[in-house]
């Protein structure tokens, strides 16, 4: 009876976000958003025409999310050439019915990334749902593809947790979608899963040479060494985005220096998160925690990061809230959790806010332990407490409203890269470059609980203390189901 009735709300969650993401898309809110440059760099692709220019780029969006923004306006799609071929297909589809269909992968990604992890911790499936769902419809209404990312990297840990090396490979090379998050999960299970080496290298080399067939090798080194850096200078005055660089330059320093010490701690801490889920590997015999853990990590004030990426820190904060000992360690990592779930960059709105609540209080009913009452209690009082800090920080720092966003004169020429035209669009718009920094903060504390947690763990597990060690037990026993199936 129990296991039906967790069935049935885990089958109930899935549809109402099936049914929130399409009533989204049909009412053609994503594709104004971020789907129609992926959309348009598509049909490029498919005409055979370069995607990373401003035409065909923006003609294409013009007709596909017609709008009053200057003749200039160009958003780019800086994804590697394998990553288009998706849209490309989809590029065949009038843009309406094919963001009907984005939005269902989106969804049917976040299903199966829930379901996946539910093998891998022992926490409840809809639990895990609930607690993707708010980031997973701000991506779905944003018409972006992090829930792709996670379904890979959810899937990765599922396939090591029953030894299945071929598939676990596959599964983690789809986060590459997502370079900047997915790399590091792949680089983790390359190093500590050795038998999925040869899958992750064949896969590689396939998405390598899909890219030279889809936009031509001269347009992939076009890729590597122009549009990327130019994206990166881009963004750098983007009030939207979490990584270091952004953060120094708003403080003054130059953009060359601001670029370059994001990058080099971007490398420091992706680099951290690969050992630390070496060591989860060797020390504690978690090999399916793995793949989780890079991207937590990397995501801390790495490259390119937006709210909507912080869907890819859920299964690592999850996994080490399940995993630590101890009163106040368990303590931060379900604030950590709570924090993670919530949006906070967005307009309140009744929706927006129930839906938070609803993630909040899934998660945390997740990862609590003990009696059913006091489980219930302690999510009811962590959702209450996040919308109530969600509240208070919106009121202090109200997130920029659309008629605030007011663009001066600019101009992008035909022939210009893409992020060149975004550079100068997102300059003579005063708004996109205003601080933010305030909604930041519960994002960037809730990362940093993670990967400190992350360390607490292994540390506990090199030196369990004595008052410890019944949790260690509890802690064992709990897992004693998946420990087997861990090489």
């Amino acid at each position: 009876m129990e296991r039906a009735a967790a069935k049935a709300s885990f089958a109930g969650i899935a549809l109402a976000l099936a049914t929130a993401a399409l009533l989204l898309a049909h009412r053609g809110a994503v594709e104004r958003q971020s789907f129609k440059a992926f959309y348009c760099a598509g049909a490029a692709v498919k005409d055979r025409q370069n995607p990373y220019l401003v035409e065909p780029l923006r003609s294409c969006e013009r007709r596909v999310a017609p709008s009053a923004l200057p003749a200039g306006y160009v958003e780019p799609a800086p994804l590697p050439g394998y990553a288009l071929i998706p849209f490309a297909a989809l590029a065949m589809l009038p843009p309406k019915p094919a963001a009907e269909v984005f939005v269902l992968a989106l969804v049917i990604a976040v299903v199966f990334a829930a379901y996946a992890l539910g093998e891998v911790l022992p926490v409840a499936r809809a639990g895990l749902l609930l607690a993707f769902a708010p980031l997973a419809l701000l991506n779905v209404a944003y018409g972006e593809i992090a829930p792709i990312a996670l379904a890979g990297v959810c899937t990765a840990a599922y396939a090591i947790s029953r030894r299945q090396w071929t598939a676990a490979g596959l599964a983690v090379c789809v986060a590459l979608i997502q370079p900047n998050v997915g790399l590091p999960a792949v680089a983790a299970v390359f190093l500590f899963a050795p038998r999925s080496r040869l899958s992750i290298a064949l896969t590689a080399a396939t998405l390598a040479i899909l890219s030279v067939i889809a936009v031509g090798l001269d347009r992939n080194l076009d890729y590597l060494t122009t549009v990327l850096p130019l994206m990166a200078n881009a963004e750098l005055v983007a009030s939207d985005q979490y990584n270091l660089s952004h953060l120094l330059y708003a403080a003054g320093a130059s953009s060359a220096l601001a670029t370059l010490l994001g990058k080099i701690w971007f490398a420091v801490a992706a680099s951290c998160g690969v050992l630390v889920a070496g060591m989860f590997a060797t020390r504690l015999h978690r090999l399916a925690l793995v793949p989780l853990l890079p991207p937590a990590f990397a995501l801390l004030f790495g490259i390119y990061v937006h709210d909507i990426q912080i869907l890819l820190a859920l299964p690592a904060a999850l996994a080490i809230a399940v995993q630590l000992r101890g009163r106040a360690f368990r303590t931060i990592a379900v604030i950590a959790v709570a924090i993670l779930i919530a949006v906070w960059t967005q307009r309140i709105a009744r929706t927006a806010l129930v839906l938070d609540a609803a993630g909040v209080a899934g998660g945390i009913y997740a990862v609590l332990d003990g009696p059913v009452r006091r489980r219930v209690g302690g999510s009811i009082l962590a959702a209450l407490a996040t919308v109530a800090g969600v509240l208070l920080l919106q009121h202090a720092q109200p997130p920029v409203a659309t008629a605030q966003i007011v663009t001066g004169a600019f101009r992008a020429a035909a022939t210009d890269w893409a992020p060149k035209a975004w550079a100068a669009y997102l300059r003579a718009t005063p708004a996109l470059m205003a601080s933010g920094f305030w909604l930041k903060i519960p994002t960037w504390l809730g990362l940093a609980f993670v990967t400190l947690g992350a360390l607490v763990v292994c540390a506990q597990s090199a030196m369990p203390s004595r008052s410890g060690s019944r949790a260690l037990r509890l802690a064992s026993a709990q897992y004693s189901v998946f420990s087997r199936r861990y090489d």
